[in-house]
């Protein structure tokens, strides 16, 4: 005696479809419901996941941000010192090199060196303006420091000569100090 399976008509249904999708080179282990339907897949992200992501970098920035801006206040700070470093050296090398007087300035947040030869009154390297090159502020002990053709400060000033500056951020302090023959001595 032989048995014989005898399929449902559902069971039937399900089998072609999965016949067919194997035929078609589709998979047939997923998407189908035990009821016979087919399920439909999802591609793609649903809002709910890109609201959570963009949460995410939003909380990431917030965190970073002040670091990266406090950084950033830091080397400006410290192109601001060279900068005015560069110019006391510049303004001695301007008297050698010349033979005559030259002078580097300092008003509210600018800095600029001239030359007085006997011919004409020289500006080297035009008015740096600190705040707008590097916004930082400039305060310094002097309104200027002369240097004669030897290179010395010829102020007779008896301390050193100091260029406070101070970034964005209130803490983030430095200085260029210039000793009283002329040399910046510290940076």
């Amino acid at each position: 005696m032989q048995y014989f399976a005898v399929l449902s008509p559902l069971a039937e249904v399900r089998n072609t479809l999965q016949y067919n999708n194997l035929r078609n080179g589709m998979r047939c282990d997923k998407g189908y419901s035990t009821t016979g339907g087919i399920v439909m897949r999802r591609s793609g992200f649903t809002t709910i996941e890109m609201i959570i992501v963009v949460a995410i970098i939003g909380i990431i920035a917030l965190i970073g941000f002040p670091k990266i801006r406090q950084t950033l206040d830091k080397t400006n700070l410290r192109s601001a010192r060279d900068a005015v470093g560069t110019l006391a050296g510049t303004a001695r090398a301007a008297a050698i090199q010349r033979g005559c007087r030259s002078v580097l300035h300092f008003t509210t947040n600018t800095v600029w060196v001239t030359t007085a030869c006997p011919t004409k009154v020289d500006t080297l390297s035009g008015v740096q303006d600190l705040y707008a090159r590097f916004k930082v502020t400039l305060s310094a002990s002097r309104d200027s420091v002369q240097y004669d053709p030897r290179g010395l400060s010829m102020d007779g000033f008896p301390s050193n000569t100091v260029a406070r500056l101070t970034g964005s951020v209130s803490t983030n302090m430095d200085s260029v100090m210039i000793n009283p023959i002329g040399k910046v001595v510290r940076q």
